[in-house]
């Protein structure tokens, strides 16, 4: 076909138009579809990048863009057509197939680029959601081991179990112990351990020790992350509880971590109150009372794990092993060394410190160690830190660790940092580079380290100091004539009173400060620190003007720093440091600060990098790092003649924009750097006549960025190089001079054959030009045929990462040129990446041995030409294929990899194997240190392990396996193969296993079995996951073989039966009807137990698997879930487990008893969950007795259709621990306890289980109800089938009908069941004394919740009628009601919710208030029919209280109950002694809310469909008559009529306090106009309007109606805040003009979003009144031109000056039409106002058209970024739109 398309090519491109548009669809169809392919995978990463900031965002409470969910939603369907196309089979003459894929390929190529487009216009902020708006809507027990002695005590095994088996249980636990005990150490190892075990999917941790709340929030914030923009600590704790209910929503299982706790915690200060549920909490303190403290705010079980002493013993042995055996052996030494030990008293902190300081030293430094330890003057945890102190020797090393103490406890102190101070402060002798001070000072780092004063920190570059060697060296600062000041703790209320004047360094947490004192004067400072300080923190004038021997100023997220002035400061300042300070503006006065040798502005605000600059002449380093859009203005590189180090990356495409002047000048500079970080985005940038090989360290890129820095490796540095150019290009720039020198190298160039080729010419050793390379990343070489020659792999000595990419012609990776025998050795090589190489061959073409002794992962991706991994063995055949040559192994022979432990492939089409298949012994199978195999997209794939895998299975711990349409098992054991029984054990813990389509089982054994081998192969697994998705031919997890070994597996196990999208029909038809799919293959068991051979009987038994988990889904086939001893021989339902045998008289085996949780999603033909032969099932007799599903905890059914019922009135009986069950969208299930199979057969037995010590489901906490349409009952029906009355009546005593499940919940939900009458019924409901929550939806036909019984006039219960009357055997009967019969009671219930259930007229009779005293919220809504809540029950009137108390009652709602009258009609008087909020509308049928009088102490407001009411002398005790309803609707009140049903006489605009209407007051929505203006008089109590419509329609156009021809103003006096969002058709606010204005004297807030419609916010002429308003917020308001609109009229008097007093904050942001904050000639002036925001405002182009004054604006937060407010907002307007305007023409 090329040669087809060679000769048409040019026909083609000689036709016009659209001919050759549609002749193109069928000549380069293939081209089409490759293109498609590619674009393909580019969509996918831009979904799943969306996804993922879509999940960051929502935890981070961030606004989505609106246009995401339908982008999201409408590219995947256009990648699922794409992925719909055939890429292959197309066939080179079918032109018709051919024309259509090419065609089609292209469209949809064209459809995803414009999604892959629009994606990136896309703008995502960092906006917050509104606090108001989201307030209105809403394992393994063992120790671990790591290999470090040190860390291991035999002491710690128990507590670290306990700890670990309370977390799995309790929600709390605390560790506690003395300081320096090991509880953190402790908390990491239990960290560590949970990691590993995927128990919780987020840890928040953060070290408490004396931080203040605002501090604990801020960390707690950036765990998630979520940004607190707040400032009031009670605002920052509700947007934290806000991220944590989100995770919750995610279901995402948080361990929350607050170590080292000094004092009681307040949990709702910091957003975990109430504490979530799926969180759970680890303290470690040093005090026990103070956890026990925090745990009785939440009323937490706390368990207390105390980590004691180690023993003596131990501690010994941990000193020793630090020390060394040698010494140990010399008798004086051993004798010195236990009195030390004791003298430590056993402290794991104190020994480690003190023995890693003896450890290189002599018996007299034993001796005096001793001596001292002895001396009782100091405690021993501080005696050995300072004898560590003590031995420093280096003085350097001494004042590198005070200056250590200048920072925050559990800070991560970057080693940078210090070598800045240090080389400002002179501490480092005979350093004449910068380069040096840092070789210095990490230098002294590393001895701190060992002698472990300092420690390493999960962050690259970064060590920390433990809080007791803190505590150490705050003591020596603080003391002497020149102490220093460190205060990180709440500096709310800090002032430098007692501070001495002397005092040396200052080291300040600003957080919560206001100001510094004017007198803050300290002439003998030499280092000043300040962080965490915001805009609003002010610093007096003068401030620096005392400092005259201040060396170095160190601002850390400083919002708005002083800078230093060479008039006010002093003349020694060498280094100043800048670091993320957002708020950097006009940086000239900098350049007068002629010593100054150290200045970074790294992350700063900072915009432009002035000439000034270049006046300092004795600068060493520059630091611009992350400085986003700078300007550098020229002159100034040129004229830093002492520069060494320059470092400007940004890491984003707004990087540095280099004039050609900066490129000159750049090059010049380069000729005396030592220190370089740049990005060069645009290669014709590149400075051409750059000197680089003066360069030491130095991090450059060509054609891309570098690759942002992670929080780990942020203060880490790596010589790094990322070229993406061309061959010619790199040549030309002289980059490759660097080389030898570079650590990380990133390749992706055009014209290169080879590594070689991008050498420069002088380099006579090619083999050593890349011998310090640690990192080599090679993408996208198009020319690429080998990557290096055998001489250059070899000198890679240093290379640890390897990753070769989409380098579509390499054939091999290194290429032998001389051919003959050769050997390369990657000595040092961990990770190797081969990925996108459809000519890969192999590794080399000619060498013998390729060695990678320390490689620990391999990912091999889409290598189409290699059939096998590893090669055979001389002693190993494969079973592949009889010819040799079809086994291509991507490892040779001689390939020697002994340490890996991660092997990847994916994607490699004529793979067979991994190993090859048969093999005799363990010797033939290499990379037996496999941890991790994950194997994905390989089709021909058959055999993943070969026939004997027990060496593999030695060390694997997780198998990942998808879509590889070839494999049947996984483990496929032939036990002919194994041989002799080794001694291996499996770690095995989780198997994941998708889209296996042949998929059929996991295990499988042939030959004769060995139990033993199987033993040692899987008995040490602690836990393992099996997830089987859509492999629709699976038949068995395991074979009776297989259980017959004695497992004891904890298991999940997941089925996914569901066919994935692309499958035809064909393939669904390869499916056998009367499939099976089992834990355990029913047909082994039975030719098994069929043979004949009783003695081996019992030996076959299958084993209790541990199967803790197990979720099935879309097995469409299966019937049955569990068949328990089934009565016949043969079963024609298909089940899911086994159907097991007579066994001789034998006890039957037991059916999963360790299972916890049963999942069971869209089983189709599912009928029975349980199928039982009663007669055969054994009840158990008591609890201790261990049984089939008896662990059973949770039960979740959704979308099965046939089902009919849950459980038989007997199965309760084997599931006494089950507390949850779910049923969802099952539309055939019509019970969910049944007695369909109780029968005279085997109704002795169901009498006889009452006798029983136990209690059918006697845990259940909580029932669910979702969505099932034919449900009638919950616990069985009142159908009763027998010939008598008698034995009707015997059946309803023993309890045939149990209705349990409602007995023993404590939470029932009820959802959409329409066919469901009852709940309760009637002999049930005098046993409800758990439940504690109802709530019922949506039950169209629901007649009563509780049943009661009517006695008819023959003295027989009316509503008990038995049978239907069908035939003769069953008559329709009435049974005798009990005389003493219970009354329902409910004392446990709190909170009950009805909603629409049509035909319920009545909640409750008045015979049960007495029992409601724990209720604390009643709702009842949209039920037509419903007259009353409370019934009065005739029958009880005798016993009933005349007082009705409530006492916890706190909520009460009455919505839309058309029919209702009120509460309780009977005469009864009611006390709501908590009553705190009523809500009652859409109730107009209401004439009293009791007849008798009701007392509310609490009660203030009255709530409606409009708002909030303020309550009237009567209260409650209103008494209307129909007379006044109908006056009151005659009313005009507005001239909206549907206003009228939203203000219910006797509550009306009169007395309305607030406005409350949110995404559910439909009716509010549907007025036109909010209020009217008859009644805006009426107004005068109004204090809060709050309007929100985020979804659906809202037909409001005006809130405030002002009609024409009213001439009266109106004065809102008590309106504080308004506040509306999402009025697509608002069009007014507040209308005023010449006949009425709208006054407001005491609005404070004003805040309006979304409203597209609206023009302006207030007119002219009422702006004068806006004297108390202090915020305004307008956003994302199209039609905005204004927000003060000018009235024209000529009878209004024209004003010259408008005051806004109080006015402190302004927001304008996504206004695409606003003109101007006022057009009018007015001036303003703005005497309070700090702050403004004017961001996507592009039309705007003045503030106001008069003068504005803002004497206290300082800055002005623009889409352009922070500026400083030096002029009035007007020059900045007109100034930034000029930029704009010359931007654009460039």
């Amino acid at each position: 076909m090329e040669v087809v398309s060679a000769i048409i090519s040019p026909i083609v491109e000689s036709l016009v138009g659209s001919v050759k548009k549609q002749l193109g669809f069928l000549f380069f169809s293939t081209k089409h579809v490759r293109n498609m392919i590619t674009k393909t995978k580019q969509l996918n990463d831009t979904i799943i990048d969306v996804e993922m900031l879509m999940v960051k965002n929502k935890i981070s409470n961030l606004e989505i863009p609106a246009r995401i969910p339908g982008w999201l939603e409408e590219a995947k369907q256009t990648k699922e057509k794409a992925q719909s196309i055939p890429s292959t089979g197309n066939g080179c003459f079918n032109m018709k197939l051919r024309y259509q894929t090419g065609k089609k390929a292209f469209k949809t190529t064209e459809e995803m680029g414009s999604f892959i487009d629009e994606n990136s216009k896309i703008i995502w902020t960092d906006a917050q959601k509104s606090l108001a708006k989201l307030n209105s809507k809403i394992t393994s027990s063992s120790v671990p081991s790591d290999g470090d002695a040190q860390n291991h005590f035999k002491s710690r095994e128990k507590p670290f179990k306990d700890a670990l088996g309370f977390l799995q249980q309790n929600q709390m636990i605390a560790l506690c112990g003395m300081g320096g005990v090991g509880k953190t150490t402790m908390m990491e190892q239990l960290k560590k351990h949970l990691v590993g075990e995927k128990m919780f999917d987020l840890f928040l941790m953060v070290v408490i020790g004396k931080k203040e709340t605002s501090s604990i929030q801020q960390a707690l914030a950036e765990c998630i992350p979520v940004s607190l923009t707040e400032t009031d600590p009670t605002r920052r704790a509700e947007r934290l509880g806000i991220a944590f209910t989100e995770l919750v929503k995610l279901k995402k299982k948080v361990l929350v971590i607050l170590d080292d706790v000094w004092e009681t915690i307040e949990l709702k200060d910091i957003g975990l109150s109430p504490f979530p549920n799926s969180f759970k909490l680890l303290l470690t303190s040093r005090n026990e009372i103070i956890c026990r403290q925090i745990a009785a705010t939440c009323n937490f079980d706390l368990k207390v794990v105390n980590v004691e002493l180690m023993e003596e013993l131990e501690a010994q042995n941990f000193f020793w092993k630090i020390i060394g055996a040698a010494k140990q052996n010399d008798l004086e030494l051993n004798q010195i060394g236990t009195g030390i030990v004791r003298e430590c008293r056993c402290l794991p902190l104190a020994i480690n410190l003190v023995a890693s300081r003896l450890k290189f030293e002599e018996k007299v430094a034993w001796r005096d160690t001793l001596r001292r330890l002895k001396n009782k003057d100091l405690d021993y945890v501080q005696k050995s830190v300072k004898i560590s102190y003590d031995y420093i020797k280096e003085e350097e090393e001494k004042v590198i660790f005070i200056l250590c103490g200048l920072f925050p406890d559990d800070f991560n102190i970057p080693i940078e940092e210090l070598t800045r101070y240090a080389w400002g402060l002179r501490l480092l002798n005979g350093v004449s580079t910068l380069g040096e001070a840092r070789d210095g000072t990490e230098t002294c780092v590393r001895s701190l380290r060992k002698a472990n004063l300092l420690m390493d920190c999960d962050d690259d570059g970064c060590v920390k100091m433990h809080d007791l060697v803190l505590d150490f060296v705050l003591g020596i600062v603080s003391k002497g004539d020149h102490p220093w000041v460190i205060n990180h703790g709440d500096n709310s209320k800090w002032s430098s009173a007692g501070m001495i004047e002397s005092c040396n360094r200052i080291s300040i947490t600003c957080t919560g400060m206001s100001e510094f004192a004017g007198d803050f004067k300290y002439p003998n400072l030499s280092l000043l620190r300040l962080m965490d300080g915001d805009k609003s923190l002010k610093f007096p004038e003068d401030f620096y003007k005392r400092m005259e021997n201040l060396e170095v100023v160190a601002y850390e997220k400083m919002q708005y720093p002083l800078l230093p002035r060479s008039l006010q400061c002093s003349t020694r300042l060498r280094t100043l440091i800048f670091h993320k300070c957002l708020l950097m503006f006009d940086c000239s006065v900098i350049g007068e600060l002629l010593n100054l040798e150290v200045l970074s502005f790294a992350h700063c605000g900072i915009r432009k990098l002035p000439s000034t600059i270049g006046n300092l002449k004795k600068l060493k380093l520059l630091d611009l790092t992350g400085c986003v859009n700078l300007r550098i203005d020229d002159g100034v590189l040129i004229n830093l003649v002492e520069l060494q180090e320059l470092y400007m990356r940004v890491n984003n495409r707004k990087a540095i924009r280099f004039t050609n002047g900066n490129c000159a000048e750049l090059a010049e500079l380069s000729k005396h750097l030592s220190a370089l970080e740049v990005e060069f985005f645009d290669n014709n940038d590149t400075p051409n006549s750059m000197l680089l090989t003066e360069l030491k360290r130095f991090r450059i890129s060509m054609g891309c960025g570098l690759v942002e820095n992670t929080d780990k490796n942020m203060h880490s540095f790596e010589n790094t190089l990322r070229l993406v150019t061309n061959k010619n290009e790199l040549l030309e720039s002289s980059i490759n001079e660097l080389f030898e020198k570079t650590e990380v190298l990133y390749l992706e160039v055009d014209g290169m054959n080879n590594l070689e080729e991008v050498l420069m010419e002088s380099v006579h050793l090619p083999q050593q030009a890349f011998n310090n390379l640690r990192v080599l990343d090679v993408f996208k070489c198009e020319n690429l045929r080998y990557l290096f020659t055998v001489p250059i792999a070899n000198g890679l000595v240093k290379l640890e990462r390897l990753t070769v990419s989409e380098c579509f012609v390499l054939e091999i990776l290194a290429h032998s040129e001389n051919g003959g025998y050769c050997a390369i050795k990657f000595q040092g090589l961990k990770f190797l990446r081969l990925d996108r190489l459809p000519k890969l061959i192999s590794l080399c073409d000619t060498a013998n041995v390729i060695e990678l002794p320390q490689l620990v992962e391999l990912e091999l991706d889409g290598l189409p030409n290699f059939s096998s991994i590893y090669p055979e063995k001389t002693s190993a055949t494969s079973s592949m294929s009889s010819n040799d040559s079809a086994i291509q192994p991507f490892f040779n022979k001689q390939m020697l990899i002994p340490k890996l432990e991660k092997l990847r492939i994916w994607s490699m089409d004529k793979l067979k194997e991994i190993w090859p298949y048969q093999v005799i012994s363990s010797k033939d199978v290499d990379a037996c240190m496999l941890r991790k195999i994950e194997v994905g997209s390989c089709d021909n794939l058959v055999n993943l392990f070969p026939t004997n895998p027990m060496s593999l299975l030695g060390r694997l711990e997780e198998l990942h396996v998808s879509t590889c349409g070839s494999i049947e098992v996984l483990f496929n054991i032939d036990m002919s193969c194994i041989g002799e029984i080794e001694e291996l054990s499996s770690n095995l813990r989780f198997i994941y296993v998708y889209g296996l389509g042949k998929l059929r089982e996991l295990w499988r054994m042939k030959g004769e079995s060995s139990s033993d081998i199987l033993i040692r192969s899987f008995q040490a697994v602690e836990r393992i996951n099996i997830y089987i998705f859509v492999c629709e031919r699976f038949v068995n997890v395991f074979t009776p073989t297989v259980s017959n070994s004695d497992v004891r597996t904890l298991m999940n196990v997941s089925i996914d039966g569901r066919r994935t999208w692309e499958e035809t029909r064909g393939n669904i038809e390869l499916v056998q009807n009367n499939q099976e799919i089992n834990v355990i293959s029913k047909e082994e068991i039975i030719s098994e137990v069929d043979g004949n051979i009783p003695d081996v009987e019992s030996s076959i038994h299958p084993k209790p698997f541990n199967v803790n988990h197990l979720h099935v889904l879309g097995c469409k086939d299966v019937e049955v879930v569990f068949e328990i001893e089934s009565s016949s021989n043969s079963s024609s339902s298909t089940d899911f487990t086994t159907t097991l045998h007579k066994y001789n008289h034998q006890p039957p085996p037991l059916l999963l008893p360790h299972l916890k949780e049963l999942y069971l999603y869209n089983m189709e033909r599912m009928s029975d969950v349980w199928k039982c032969n009663w007669k055969k099932l054994v009840i158990p007799q008591n609890q201790s007795q261990s049984y089939s599903f008896h662990n059973l905890t949770t039960i979740r059914m959704s979308y099965c259709k046939s089902i009919k019922y849950l459980f038989s009135s007997l199965m309760g009986k084997l599931l006494p621990n089950l507390k949850k069950v779910w049923i969802d969208k099952c539309d055939g299930i019509e019970e969910v306890v049944s007695n369909r199979d109780i029968n005279d057969e085997n109704e002795e037995i169901i009498s006889s289980t009452h006798t029983n010590t136990f209690s059918s489901f006697p845990l259940l906490d909580y029932l669910d109800l979702y969505s099932l349409p034919r449900l009638k009952s919950i616990d069985g029906g009142t159908t009763i089938t027998t010939t008598s009355i008698h034995d009707q009546f015997k059946c309803s005593q023993v309890g045939v009908a149990s209705w349990l499940l409602c007995q023993y919940s404590k939470k029932i939900e009820i959802y959409n069941c329409p066919a469901l009458s009852r709940v309760f019924p009637s002999n049930v409901v005098g046993q409800l004394n758990k439940l504690e929550e109802l709530y019922i939806w949506e039950c169209k036909s629901m007649v009563e919740i509780f049943e009661s019984k009517e006695i008819n006039k023959d003295g027989v219960d009316s509503t008990s009628n038995v049978g239907d009357g069908s035939d003769d055997t069953c008559t329709a009967i009435t049974l005798p009601r009990s005389a003493n019969m219970t009354l329902l009671q409910l004392p446990n219930l709190t909170i009950l919710r009805i909603y629409n259930c049509e035909v319920l007229e009545y909640i409750i009779t008045s015979s049960t208030l007495e029992s409601l005293k724990q209720l604390k919220e009643l709702t009842v809504k949209q039920c037509k029919a419903m007259k009353v809540i409370v019934k009065e029950d005739a029958e009880h009137t005798e016993t009933f209280k005349s007082i009705i108390v409530f006492p916890r009652l706190k909520s009460l709602t009455l919505a839309d109950l058309p029919d209702l009258k009120g509460f309780f009609l009977g005469k009864n008087e009611f006390r709501w002694k908590a009553l705190e909020k009523v809500k009652i509308d859409g109730c107009p049928q209401m004439m009293n809310f009791t007849s008798g009088h009701s007392m509310t102490p609490k009660l203030n407001y009255i709530h409606t469909e409009l708002g909030k009411h303020s309550l009237d002398q009567y209260g409650l005790n209103f008494h209307l008559t129909n007379a006044t309803h109908e006056d009151e609707i005659q009313l005009p009140m507005c001239s909206t009529p549907d206003m009228i049903m939203l203000v219910q006489f006797p509550w009306s605009f009169s007395n309305l306090v607030e406005v409350d209407a949110h995404e559910y007051d439909d009716k509010l929505f549907e007025s036109r106009i909010i209020f009217p203006c008859k009644e805006l008089l009426n107004l005068k109590n109004l204090e809060k309007l709050s309007i929100t419509r985020k979804y659906g329609e809202s037909k409001i156009e005006e809130v405030f109606e002002v009609a024409e021809g009213t001439n009266e103003d109106v004065v809102f006096e008590k309106l504080k805040e308004v506040a509306v969002d999402g009025l697509d058709k608002l069009k007014h606010m507040w209308k005023s003009n010449r006949w009425i204005v709208l006054n407001f004297p005491n609005l404070t807030k004003v805040s309006i979003v979304s409203c597209k419609l609206l023009g302006h916010v207030f007119s002219s002429c009422m702006v004068g009144s806006l004297l108390q308003l202090q915020e305004l917020k307008i956003s994302d308001c199209k039609s905005m031109d204004v927000i003060v609109k000018q009235v024209e009229d000529s009878e209004t008097r024209p004003t010259t000056e408008v005051v806004f007093p109080c006015l402190k904050s302004i927001t304008l942001e996504k206004l695409p039409n606003l003109k101007g904050f006022c057009l009018g000639k007015v001036a303003f002036e703005w005497p309070l106002l700090d702050t403004l925001e004017i961001k996507d405002c592009p039309q705007i182009t003045v503030f106001t058209n008069g003068q504005s004054t803002t004497l206290e604006l300082k800055l002005i937060d623009t889409t352009f970024g922070l500026c400083h407010a030096t002029e009035d907002p007007n020059s900045f307007i007109k100034t930034k739109q000029e930029e704009v305007f010359y931007r654009r023409l460039q």
